[in-house]
């Protein structure tokens, strides 16, 4: 087993043993730092370096406990470089900026694949169960497959119309992006949102797939009494649910499909997946890239059309059982150790 060095005296509040238990699971954690293979700093970055004094009254942080929370990550980052050894952080959070600390590696939710560092790694929004959400009968765990596929979104997007402005500045960029040229328009739009409309617009019209479509505000996908259970319900009635990156470059949905048995449809916006050094996601999920979404209703139902029915059932308990071994915080946190070989190589 490979030796792993948290440090300690951590605040409860911060749940460090939500992170600690299912490493040992799997790896030694030693008390002395020098027989540490890796040391872990077990809080998440950004509640050091990236919560606003909102979050932190959310949350109830003291400033004083965060201000020796950075130092105990400065200090271990001395014992770090006493003994050689590389810190493992991690960084829960939608922006996509450097972290500059010297011999770490960083798993984090927000990564662009063609300018991650290599010893940058994705770890997975770790949602809640979705089964523990929603009471389900032993028949509706599983969907069969039906002669037309069907597929679900309720969440924000961009509008199915788009405004006149944005429409143009869209093809001119499309234009300029063929023509080589990398300066172009502000869109004004977060990750994805384009990209989701462009999904939702080809399902729609699609007359061979059947839609359970519905585009909320803010407000109405945060309302704790009418927001979450029609996502909810969204999600496990619907063989098919679009999955594509928000304010980061991450599907937090993708995570909560996973977690339900069901299939996303994975709009790929330079992403990069947890585990995909030993996961073949393009066999978990309907994967289209970007620039393919406004043919996502085809490329569904082409999917749709060439898996078996005992393979469409199979695929859904394959994605429950991935969410449950690798993408639940729990199973991130145990199976961490299979990165530890390709780490050891990074310079």
């Amino acid at each position: 087993m490979y030796k792993i060095y948290i440090g300690s005296g951590y605040p409860i509040k911060f749940e460090v043993d939500e992170v600690s238990s299912p490493l040992s699971a799997t790896t030694t954690i030693v008390s002395e730092p020098a027989l540490a293979d890796f040391f872990i700093f077990p809080v998440n970055y950004e509640k050091l370096y990236g919560y606003t004094e909102e979050n932190y009254k959310h949350y109830g942080y003291e400033p004083g406990e965060i201000e020796d929370l950075k130092k105990a990550l400065i200090d271990m980052t001395d014992l770090a470089k006493k003994f050689n050894k590389k810190i493992i952080l991690f960084y829960y959070f939608d922006p996509i900026k450097k972290i500059e600390h010297s011999n770490v590696v960083i798993f984090r939710t927000s990564l662009l694949k063609s300018l991650k560092d290599n010893h940058e790694f994705a770890m997975p929004a770790y949602t809640k169960d979705l089964r523990k959400r929603k009471n389900l009968s032993e028949n509706e765990l599983w969907l069969n497959k039906t002669t037309t596929p069907t597929i679900g979104f309720r969440g924000q997007a961009a509008p199915v119309k788009l405004p006149t402005k944005l429409a143009f500045k869209r093809t001119i960029n499309k234009a300029l992006a063929i023509a080589g040229i990398s300066k172009q328009f502000n869109l004004y739009y977060n990750f994805g949102y384009l990209a989701r409309r462009d999904a939702i617009v080809a399902c729609l019209n699609n007359k061979n797939v059947k839609t359970d479509i519905t585009l909320t505000t803010l407000e109405q996908s945060w309302d704790p009494v009418n927001g979450k259970l029609p996502f909810v319900n969204n999600i496990f009635n619907n063989q098919y649910n679009i999955c594509v990156s928000g304010h980061g470059n991450y599907s937090f949905r993708l995570y909560e499909v996973m977690s339900a048995g069901r299939i996303p449809v994975f709009i790929n916006t330079d992403c990069v997946l947890p585990f995909e050094e030993f996961i073949d996601w393009k066999k978990q999920v309907v994967w289209i890239e970007e620039k393919d979404a406004n043919k996502a209703g085809q490329f569904i139902l082409d999917f749709h059309q060439s898996i078996h029915s005992d393979d469409f059932l199979q695929l859904q308990k394959s994605n429950r059982l991935l969410w449950e071994k690798y993408l639940s915080k729990e199973g991130f946190f145990k199976n961490l150790y299979q990165y530890f070989p390709l780490l050891q190589e990074l310079p």
